[in-house]
């Protein structure tokens, strides 16, 4: 994932320093705080902490397409085999 960050306070150019994935024990939830800081020419040199959270998909994964795609098909044969 490529991440392009300002600084907060004077909109320079900022770089992340460090991470901490604060829910690397939770099943299906990604959540990352961003220790930023301001490296622009003129900046200000602030540092400051960023969230970073998945919301949901655009695009599911290709292999859950495809696992999607063979439940419907193989429930569409169980209704031409069971005569429904």
């Amino acid at each position: 994932m490529s991440v392009r960050v300002k600084c907060p306070h004077c909109k320079g150019k900022a770089i992340i320093t460090n991470s901490n994935d604060l829910a690397k024990d939770i099943k299906d939830v990604f959540y990352k705080e961003l220790y930023v800081q301001c490296i622009d020419k003129e900046g200000c040199g602030a540092r400051a902490v960023f969230g970073l959270d998945f919301k949901h998909y655009i695009n599911p994964p290709q292999p859950d397409v495809v696992s999607m795609a063979r439940k419907i098909l193989e429930q569409q044969e169980q209704l031409n085999i069971n005569g429904v």
